[in-house]
């Protein structure tokens, strides 16, 4: 294959498209700043402010100028928007210039801004960030200008109707007076002038989002990121899943289809078990999901392109032998036959996809709504057509060698040539030469190899976008053991720069060639015996060797590998480990626990053991890893799963232990996965959630306590009406609901929670009180008792707030509270008086008179 093309423009065209990984964003000095967006982006006619001596209009036109500033007042550091516009405008196909702003700061200096403006409509705008407290004053001046009589066309001019203004009007001479505008005065203060601002949804959300929620484009990321390396997302997670696209705080299961037959066939079989995992989708765009399914069509198992709803699996269309989207690209749709029209323009997006190889190698452009094929396009041989893919540009490499071998079969010489061709899919081109954007001749020397390795080549290996530097590994075998080789090419000159071969007698070699890493112009792989080493990509200079020393099972790596930040992370038998990209030093390590017995990888000393992960996937500030083996053997591992840790420490945040669940796709804080162990594809994320209230149906007194209860119910279509549980102990609560296991976890030490409820009373005045939260239980009932302060009727509200498992919602109930009952005094009795004492007493003075009376009458006997 043989593309032509002037080196230099193909070198400044690489380098622009290819060496550009973000948006650059817009600094705002310290001083005031106006950014003038309005006027003519291509040259055309600017005719004089006056009529030219010796010359007459045909018509003079009295032009009235207009100004507008907002807001006013201002807050200190926002910004304004100035829009000028003339009345009449000068007519179709032309412009207008000497557009003249002056702005006069509160310290009396100006400054002007000069526009121009667009055609036609003679309006024209800019915005501008005041950066000091006080008074402003805004002026607009139009200085006139004259237009010779001829043709118009989107503001170029012609005394003829020549080349490209066939469709053009013949204009008389026309003459626009100056004209000053009125004044606008503006306050900017030091606080700033509140302004419609859309907070971020907390809760359970759907698309469509509405263009009045602009701010939550944040959240709103599609699958997967317009931005790929080589590898996908067994690469570069991180990039792989852009910034704006989120992921599932918690394992809730919003729902799940049984795609594939697996888990214990059971009988005779004993404990062996059939395991296959179902796909899950190549693009995830606007909500919807686009995947290769087979599904029956009037009974027949079809293979289908299918598009489904991303919360709910709503099938919006199943094409038989359609086309499935794997890329998006974003498209800027400005009209530029009218200057000024991209501030009314959109993006365009489109869904395509790139298939086949060698010769028989297609793009297809795939409508979003209907799955209909809009563009079908031949490719030539592109050897590895998605290399770096950037917002609907290609990278492909595309290769032959040249080989030259003696009779023994020694390599005498060798090397890779090729044709690094970066093309477009944008258009509906079918000439792929229309495509190209640049291409420059590749040509790679290579180290020493054996013969037997040769095959390998079909590829430039792992791309930098930083530096425009890929970095190809490769192993071969030397004397029957394993070595490794690197070879380093500049890309956008096409020249090798470094090789490096293994010592092979050191057992130096990389674990194998897709566990690289290759950004911020360093280049790290995974070695033999457990450690990592990276290289400078421009040099290729030793920069660090980190040795984990996690033997005896931390001599082998998995086949994933991850970044975030700073940080490479791999996969292995004894977990994850998190290295600084800089230095190799350790930030974290992950070991996932499990049973004795049911795995051999035990620590150094023997005294723990872990299972093995590999299938990791970086995203929303998280890394989600799931079990699993190079071979895995029947029967199948117990406590195999679904791992979600904190990318930036390392810690646990949950783990489904019931199923192998792969992670996928994610979007809108949505994650796709797939179990071999079971079959099903699980949508993990935010579900919607119902609560209820309720209080007595009669009147209460005033004084008496109220039951407040109710329930937190789960709506997700996986389980509906089933209780809505804590995130802490929701994965236990999943894999009980879903998958089978003990209610309190295999180790029986989990207590399942419900959700805290907030209830609230308030009175016929619209008085509100907090009565309290409360939290529910495993069956989603809460309970509270309350006493109304006085009476009257009160609404109980309560409120779940939602978590990260499920959206927020409320119910409402009556209370009636009457007077306290009416206390009656008991009756009053007469007080008896105790006379006891007092009939004692006097019995016994009776006693002492009748003996002194006895004694008197036998004294006078005497």
């Amino acid at each position: 294959m043989q593309f032509s093309l002037n080196k230099e423009r193909a070198t400044a065209i690489i380098i622009a498209v290819l060496m550009i990984t973000s948006m650059a964003a817009m600094a705002i000095p310290a001083q005031a700043q106006e950014t003038a967006h309005g006027g003519q982006p291509v040259a055309g006619y600017e005719g004089p402010p006056t009529i030219p001596a010796g010359q007459t209009a045909d018509y003079t036109i009295q032009s009235l100028a207009f100004l507008s500033v907002t807001p006013n007042p201002c807050g200190l550091g926002q910004e304004m928007l100035i829009n000028v516009w003339t009345t009449f405008p000068s007519g179709e196909g032309k412009y207008q210039v000497g557009y003249k702003v002056t702005i006069t700061h509160p310290d009396g200096t100006t400054e002007d801004v000069n526009l121009k403006s667009y055609v036609a409509d003679g309006t024209s705008w800019f915005t501008y960030v005041p950066q000091t407290v006080g008074t402003w004053t805004f002026v607009f001046n139009f200085a006139g200008e004259y237009f010779p009589a001829g043709f118009y066309v989107n503001g170029q001019y012609s005394a003829t109707r020549g080349t490209g203004f066939a469709g053009a009007i013949f204009n008389p001479s026309d003459y626009v007076t100056p004209a000053t505008s009125n004044v606008v005065v503006v306050t900017v203060q030091n606080d700033l002038v509140a302004t419609w601002h859309s907070a971020l949804p907390s809760g359970y959300w759907t698309r469509p989002i509405e263009p009045n929620n602009r701010e939550w484009n944040t959240i709103g990321g599609n699958y997967p990121w317009g931005e790929q390396v080589r590898g996908g997302a067994n690469a570069w997670t991180d990039e792989y899943y852009g910034p704006y696209i989120t992921a599932p705080d918690t394992p809730h299961i919003l729902w799940k289809q049984q795609l594939a037959m697996a888990g214990i066939i059971g009988g005779e079989t004993g404990v062996y078990s059939t395991l296959s995992a179902p796909g899950t989708p190549s693009v995830i765009y606007m909500g919807r999901c686009y995947q290769t399914m087979t599904i029956p069509i009037n009974g027949v198992p079809t293979s289908c392109a299918v598009s489904y709803d991303l919360r709910t699996g709503q099938q919006y269309y199943a094409l038989p032998g359609g086309i499935t989207p794997n890329h998006i690209a974003y498209w800027s749709g400005v009209d530029t036959s009218v200057p000024g029209a991209g501030e009314a323009a959109t993006f365009g997006v489109e869904l395509f996809t790139v298939s086949g190889s060698g010769t028989n190698m297609r793009l297809y452009k795939i409508n979003p709504l209907t799955g209909a094929v809009t563009v079908n396009v031949s490719l030539p041989n592109l050897g590895t057509a998605e290399y770096f893919y950037r917002d609907g540009y290609y990278l492909s490499f595309a290769p032959y060698q040249n080989i030259q071998v003696n009779n023994s079969g020694t390599v005498l010489t060798k090397a890779r040539i090729g044709f690094l061709v970066n093309w477009s899919e944008q258009g509906s081109s079918t000439n792929f030469t229309t495509r190209i954007a640049s291409n420059i001749s590749v040509k790679i020397p290579l180290s020493y190899r054996t013969l037997y390795e040769i095959g390998a080549y079909g590829d430039l290996g792992a791309y930098d976008p930083d530096t425009g530097i890929s970095i190809n590994q490769n192993r071969f075998i030397l004397g029957g053991y394993y070595g490794s080789s690197l070879e380093a090419t500049n890309l956008v000159t096409g020249q090798a720069l470094w090789n490096w071969t293994s010592d092979v007698s050191a057992m130096e070699s990389a674990y194998r060639p897709t566990n690289a890493w290759c950004r911020h112009g360093i280049y790290v792989a995974e070695m033999e015996r457990g450690y990592w080493k990276a290289w400078d990509e421009r040099t290729g200079k030793v920069l660090w060797t980190s040795f984990m020393n996690d033997v005896p099972w931390g001599e082998f790596w998995m086949y994933d590998e991850a970044a975030y930040q700073d940080m490479i992370i791999g996969v292995g038998y004894t977990g994850i480990w998190a290295l600084n990209e800089t230095n190799g030093a350790i930030v974290w390590h992950y070991v996932d626990p499990n049973p004795p017995s049911e795995t051999p990888y035990t620590s150094a000393n023997g005294t723990s053991s872990s299972y093995s992960v590999q299938s990791i996937r970086v995203a929303d500030g998280k890394v989600y890893v799931c079990n699993d083996e190079h071979t895995a053997t029947q029967p199948a591992t117990r406590g195999w799963g679904l791992i979600c840790l904190d990318v930036l420490t390392g810690q646990k945040l949950w783990k489904i232990w019931g199923t192998r669940m792969s992670p996928g796709p994610a979007a809108d804080g949505y994650m796709v996965t797939s179990s071999s162990y079971d079959g099903y594809m699980y949508v993990l994320g935010k579900g919607p959630s119902k609560t209820t209230v309720s209080a007595p149906l009669t009147t209460v007194a005033k004084g008496d306590a109220v039951l407040l209860q109710g329930t937190v119910m789960d709506m997700s279509l996986a389980s509906p009406n089933t209780p809505a549980i804590s995130d802490a102990t929701m994965d236990t609560w999943m894999d009980y609901l879903h998958m089978q296991m003990p209610v309190d976890g295999y180790y029986h030490n989990i207590t399942i929670k419900g959700v805290d409820v907030l209830l609230v009373a308030t009175d016929s005045s619209g008085v509100s009180t907090t009565i309290g939260t409360t939290t529910g239980d495993s069956s989603g009932t809460f309970a509270m008792a309350w006493t109304p302060p006085a009476e009257g009727t009160y609404k109980v509200t309560a409120i779940f707030s939602g978590s990260g498992s499920y959206g927020g919602s409320t119910a409402t109930t009556g209370v009636n509270v009457g007077p306290a009952p009416t206390v009656t005094p008991p009756p009053t009795n007469p007080v008896i008086p105790d006379y006891t004492w007092t009939i004692i007493g006097a019995a016994v003075a009776i006693i002492i008179v009748v003996i002194l009376v006895g004694a008197l009458i036998m004294m006078r006997k005497k």
